[in-house]
């Protein structure tokens, strides 16, 4: 009777308690967004709320903290949050984005426009995750052992000549101290602070990852309420939304055609130029590189293997490559842009006919710290490959100086 009676108690009072946030169901990553117009200031104040449902470790590598990068689109400015190191950070940070612009006429005269809101303009807010440092390699640990070692001796760890020469070097750092000070009096900075910045700013933003991203049209059907805290009558507020935080997309047609793949997607582009010299020419083929799109998943996987990806575009003609790109090596990521002047390869087509022997190979690859490869996908265009990477070919020879953008997945 007594373990009836506790077993009633305990199924009732799991009946009455009631979860504190009513999406905490959803285990996706999310984050929090108010936007407040308001056409007596002129202004947009967008206020960060906060985050929920992050990953804690990208890989191998645990989480650092989280920032919030906020964009109107179109538009220049851009803002970002200080830095949380939570899992379920907070933020209530906001930020103002004027809605209007000076534009200069002639004479020296300028003339301000006022902006106005509607659903062709988009608030894009894109929160990263920031890794923590990586561990000492293996040789800095026992230079650090054997130091330690010699100090708890009581010795002094002997000095090689080229630190002999760094002594005696060093009256001239001082020399160039002196000098750098003697700049920075008379120009206002040094030399070497600039260079130390951009540094220390590049290594930060190699530590960043993209976790996702979000999109909020501006559109007035958006602006449903009055803020609480209003200045003016006229302020409309969208109120405090959660949204998912998804891969950032290109918006270029043919972006909803793509599909979720385990190794990854590319938007790629392929054109037939028109042949200038002769009519019976064909022209140039081009295939150009937009954006590459990975799952939270994939990305994982490329982490743990501690090394940099890189893309690769190849002309394969009669089974010989004759032409190809290569990208940078990027660090694994969700999404990445490309600019497609230059992520490109063109096959030669001096007749017709000429592109039947003709075919692009598109390779995924990832390269670990000792130079190993190890590929994650591929895929071919051409014209006897079948599903969609034989219908972009036939679209693209079909509609000469027309461009035809698909996504396309790593097999």
């Amino acid at each position: 009777m007594a373990l009836a009676k506790i077993r009633n108690f305990i199924d009732n009072s799991l009946k009455t308690v009631s979860t504190p946030l009513d999406r905490t169901v959803n285990l996706e990553p999310e984050i929090g967004i108010r936007i407040v117009h308001s056409p007596n200031d002129k202004g947009l104040h967008v206020t960060v709320l906060g985050a929920r449902h992050l990953p804690q470790n990208f890989g191998f590598t645990r989480v650092n903290s989280y920032i919030v990068k906020v964009k109107l689109i179109p538009g220049k400015e851009k803002f970002e949050t200080t830095t949380k190191n939570e899992s379920w950070p907070q933020w209530n940070e906001e930020f103002i984005f004027p809605l209007r612009k000076e534009t200069k006429q002639k004479f020296g005269k300028s003339k301000v426009i006022e902006e106005e809101i509607n659903g062709s303009r988009f608030i894009v807010a894109t929160l990263y995750a920031i890794l923590e440092d990586k561990p000492l390699i293996a040789t800095e640990k026992k230079d650090a052992d054997k130091e330690k070692s010699l100090l708890a001796k009581g010795e002094t760890p002997k000095k090689s000549g080229k630190r002999k020469e760094g002594q005696g070097g060093s009256s001239d750092n001082q020399e160039s101290n002196t000098k750098n000070k003697l700049l920075g009096q008379f120009f206002g900075k040094g030399s070497d602070k600039p260079a130390e910045s951009t540094v220390a700013e590049k290594r930060a933003y190699d530590k960043r990852r993209t976790v996702g991203a979000t999109t909020i049209p501006l559109d007035p059907k958006n602006f449903p309420c009055k803020p609480p805290k209003s200045k003016h009558a006229s302020d409309v507020s969208t109120g405090d939304m959660w949204k998912p935080l998804r891969p950032i997309a290109s918006g270029i047609s043919g972006a909803e055609e793509r599909k979720e793949n385990k190794k990854g997607q590319v938007e790629l582009s392929l054109c037939l130029s028109k042949g200038e010299k002769d009519e019976e020419s064909g022209g140039q083929l081009i295939l150009s590189l937009h954006r590459l799109r990975c799952s939270l998943q994939t990305m994982h996987e490329h982490e743990g293997l501690k090394g940099q990806m890189y893309l690769k575009l190849s002309v394969v003609d009669n089974g010989r490559v004759t032409h190809f790109w290569k990208s940078d090596r990027f660090a694994p990521t969700v999404s990445m842009k490309f600019s497609p002047e230059t992520a490109r390869v063109v096959a030669d087509n001096p007749y017709k006919g000429a592109l039947n022997d003709v075919s692009f190979v598109v390779k995924f690859v990832s390269k670990n710290k000792m130079g190993k490869k190890s590929p994650v996908g591929h895929f071919v265009i051409g014209s006897d490959v079948g599903g969609t990477y034989g219908e972009q070919w036939k679209q693209a020879l079909a509609k000469p100086g027309q461009q035809i953008t698909k996504w396309q997945a790593f097999e």
